[in-house]
């Protein structure tokens, strides 16, 4: 696996997990928006799930902006990237 989910020290990113498997990743961009990427499909029900969880944590978060310590090169590309 890889993918851009780890730094340079092995440190992994925020992930995106379905039926005990990461899936994906997902960053906040400066506007509060969440942002992710799938590594595989996990059909239309995960794919609905994670937007509506999406959703739901921008709301939660508000104002409130999460930058992980330990930056991977896909969260840094998500947090940059429009939707």
């Amino acid at each position: 696996m890889g993918h851009g989910l780890f730094d340079r020290n092995g440190n992994i990113g925020p992930t995106l997990w379905a039926d005990g498997r990461i899936i994906g990743a997902w960053a906040q961009t400066p506007d509060g928006r969440i942002n992710h990427h799938l590594l595989i499909d996990p059909g239309p029900a995960a794919r609905a799930a994670i937007e509506a969880e999406a959703t739901r944590l921008a709301a939660f978060l508000g104002d409130t902006r999460v930058t992980p310590c330990y930056r991977t090169p896909l969260e840094r590309q998500l947090a940059t990237q429009p939707r």
